[in-house]
């Protein structure tokens, strides 16, 4: 395994919630490499990953966070159809109205930065119109 592709996968086991002890276990298997280097990953990340998440379009980071935040949406609302334990639905209708809101700052709040990155370029040049 090469390197980006070991510092990708760390990325993608830190997503998935794994503690930094299980991602440098899991991850030194895999890569067939020493447990040193996955912690040299974690010391050095400052450097390595705003450059390895610069190759990624940013469109198509919010295409997959939205299609991701609608696939729990849809998980929850079978739960809240399907199941007869009202701890169940409960719990998932909690999951529902956090998914929605997440969605709305997903996709509001590109806009919003926008928005506020002309209007900052405008006050630098000293023309604030609002």
């Amino acid at each position: 395994m090469d390197v980006v592709s070991r510092r990708l996968e760390l990325l993608k086991l830190e997503g998935l919630g794994l503690t930094q002890i299980e991602i440098v276990k899991q991850l030194s298997q895999k890569a067939e490499c020493a447990q040193r280097t996955i912690y040299n990953d974690f010391e050095t990340r400052a450097v390595w990953q705003p450059i390895l998440q610069s190759v990624i379009k940013s469109e198509d980071v919010l295409l997959k966070i939205t299609n991701r935040y609608e696939q729990i949406y849809r998980q929850a609302s079978l739960r809240v159809l399907s199941s007869s334990n009202s701890y169940v639905q409960i719990g998932a209708l909690n999951v529902m109205a956090r998914v929605n809101s997440l969605m709305f700052e997903t996709t509001v709040l590109p806009d919003l930065m926008s928005k506020l990155k002309v209007l900052e370029d405008k006050a630098k040049k000293g023309v604030f119109i609002p």
